[in-house]
């Protein structure tokens, strides 16, 4: 994405945010996606004050809000291609996961969510397993993101160059805000009154479902295209 088109999709989502929400309920939304809000319920401009916070947030992440918010449309192309993936490669507690986050986007979006988390989950263990890697201790989804990252040479931080590590830390933050999702605003963990106030809806679990596509889609092409001949070779 390109700068000024980066910009431009920063302010159209300052501008709906601006309308749609006040600052507490912002500071939550944006939370979820790994961004690092004020702890303020009153701002001059809310409008200023999202920019402000997403100025230095990398690209794919504020598409990602953007998508959430309707501005930009997602394609069914990347659940389409997972849903091959787990099915021809084996992966079938994930696939059992996607079909359930799919089939309740709309009527349970909680479940969606729940089921989004799962995906990931599964897809990481799965990848960890067939590398004959111990799974970490800490099981949760980040903990399991960064293990599958570090085996498979992804960690942001192993890499140079600045756009890839940007890319790579960012698709870190859309699995986290997924798995912030389901522990924080679902019902899948309880939940405090002040997290209840936040609904959690189709548009939401949809965003957390594509999301896992998109990563998911990653992991289990890199693992393809580098690794899985010669464990197929070794297993032989």
């Amino acid at each position: 994405m390109r700068q000024l088109e980066r910009m431009q999709l920063i302010s159209s989502i300052a501008y709906e945010l601006q309308q749609t929400m006040n600052t507490t309920s912002i500071n939550i939304f944006l939370s979820g996606f790994g961004i690092e809000c004020a702890k303020v319920s009153i701002v001059a401009s809310k409008r200023v004050y999202v920019e402000k916070l997403l100025v230095s947030t990398p690209a794919n992440v504020v598409q990602l809000i953007a998508i959430e918010l309707g501005i930009v449309q997602t394609s069914p192309a990347v659940t389409d291609d997972l849903e091959k993936y787990l099915r021809d490669q084996g992966y079938r507690a994930a696939e059992d996961d996607f079909e359930r986050a799919r089939a309740f986007i709309e009527r349970d979006p909680e479940q969606a969510i729940g089921s989004a988390s799962a995906i990931l989950e599964s897809i990481c263990k799965g990848i960890l397993e067939r590398m004959d890697k111990p799974l970490p201790k800490d099981m949760a989804l980040r903990s399991l993101v960064r293990s599958t990252y570090k085996i498979m040479n992804l960690s942001p931080e192993d890499h140079a160059d600045s756009d890839i590590k940007q890319i790579l830390g960012g698709i870190t933050n859309a699995a986290t805000g997924i798995g912030v999702l389901r522990t924080k605003y679902s019902s899948f963990h309880g939940r405090t009154d002040s997290q209840k106030q936040y609904r959690l809806t189709a548009r939401h679990a949809r965003l957390a479902v594509g999301c896992a596509a998109v990563l998911g889609c990653f992991l289990i092409e890199t693992y393809s295209e580098r690794f899985r001949e010669s464990h197929i070779n070794t297993s032989a």
